[in-house]
């Protein structure tokens, strides 16, 4: 039998599978690890204007948490690792065998970039020869240790050529030869990855149906419900060969079920629930508690915009390329999370010279009401993401709702 939902019910999933509502854990790294093991990758992104992503989005989940615990769990435990999810991105290690099925494929198929990259490794054999010598003699090393030793420079006309080096070493991490082994905010040290990675870890030989069938289930389970489309762009994006044929022997094994969403909104494609997590459902109805939040612009829960307008009706994109007097809504702009509803975003900015979080403009959605209440929970958030990211003062601009003007106010923050 289908069960019928209606769309709200249908956002509290998704937001419960995100771990974004319920009572918030403490921000022990044992939580970390239950936020991880349920979003199964963290997208690492340069831009810190206010916190660089893959941070941004363990705060969303777990508040005011020490880095730390993070970065052991990457570079000490090897509890994680970091390589290409739907982008670059740092993944658990149970799901090697996942991730090393693109390793071994890599430049063998696909698309016709990892094919002009593999071509180009093959031209220069000994450039990939000295650079992998020089790491088993040396151990790590930045990408600014490395000489250009290319035979057949990299051809391109724009912002990559003379990057060699980097296109080298990005062949040799994704096919698997090299992994990260220490970080320090954009600075890589790259080794061996038998030396990064345990011989344990590095379980492989997967089948294409094997990578599709233990992949879709996690991608469906941190979607909490979706449509074989949703799936397909989450997680490990377009990298489920076999995709329609697993659905439907998972749908007939009743490891994931149908759903139907009441009065059709969100069109006539089938919706799927992981069996595993049927009772978030009854959560979504009987004991949901809404928290309030701000989400990185690369977060699960609305790295896919489609997804994002269909199901909340809310449009985002980000704007850092495009011309600042062209821009809608700001250069890095965060969406308000309040409960199941996207109720507006934020353009801020940390100035860390100065110690200063500016929240520069708050739009609200046309449909969100002022009301008091909600102010405070999103002061809440202001103050604790202000304290994540060191902010000493918050400063606010112009563009606040009026509502809210005595709650959001320049204060000085207290550690």
């Amino acid at each position: 039998m289908i069960q019928t939902i209606t769309p709200q019910i249908g956002r509290r999933t998704a937001v419960l599978a995100q771990k974004l509502a319920g009572p918030q854990p403490k921000p022990t790294k044992d939580a970390m690890q239950d936020v991880l093991r349920a979003i199964r990758c963290l997208q690492l992104d340069p831009i810190r204007a206010v916190e660089r992503t893959q941070y941004t989005v363990l705060w969303s989940r777990l508040g005011e948490y020490d880095r730390d615990h993070l970065h052991q769990l990457v570079y000490q435990d090897r509890w994680l690792f970091e390589y290409w999810a739907h982008a670059a991105s740092i993944v658990l290690t149970e799901d090697y065998p996942l991730h090393e099925y693109k390793m071994r494929h890599y430049g063998r198929g696909g698309s016709g970039w990892s094919k002009r990259l593999a071509q180009w490794v093959a031209d220069n054999p000994e450039f990939k020869a000295y650079i992998l010598a020089e790491i088993d003699r040396t151990g790590p090393r930045l990408t600014g240790d490395f000489e250009d030793q290319s035979k057949v420079p990299w051809s391109s006309s724009g912002w990559s050529s003379g990057r060699s080096v980097g296109y080298m070493l990005d062949y040799l991490w994704t096919s698997g030869a090299l992994m990260v082994s220490q970080r320090d905010g954009l600075k890589r040290w790259w080794d061996l990855s038998e030396r990064v990675l345990p011989d344990s870890a590095r379980v492989g030989g997967w089948s294409a149906e094997d990578v599709t069938y233990t992949a879709a289930q996690y991608s469906l389970k941190a979607l909490g419900v979706g449509r074989v489309r949703d799936i397909k762009r989450h997680f490990i994006e377009n990298r489920y060969p076999h995709l329609p044929q697993i659905i439907d022997q998972l749908e007939s094994e009743g490891k994931i079920k149908r759903v139907k969403i009441k009065g059709d909104v969100w069109g006539d494609d089938p919706w799927y629930i992981h069996a595993d997590q049927e009772s978030l459902l009854d959560t979504a109805v009987h004991d949901w508690q809404p928290r309030t939040t701000f989400l990185s612009p690369f977060d699960g829960l609305i790295r896919d915009r489609d997804r994002t307008e269909l199901m909340w009706g809310f449009y985002y994109r980000i704007e850092i390329y495009v011309p600042k007097a062209k821009r809608q809504y700001g250069y890095y702009v965060l969406p308000i999370l309040h409960g199941d509803q996207l109720i507006g975003r934020i353009d801020s900015q940390m100035d860390r010279k100065k110690g200063v979080f500016n929240l520069n403009q708050l739009f609200l959605e046309p449909s969100t009401k002022p009301y008091k209440k909600t102010g405070k929970a999103v002061h809440k958030a202001l103050l604790s993401l202000a304290r994540f990211v060191d902010a000493k003062q918050i400063r606010y601009g112009e563009n606040i709702p009026d509502a809210w003007r005595d709650l959001l106010r320049p204060q000085e923050l207290k550690k």
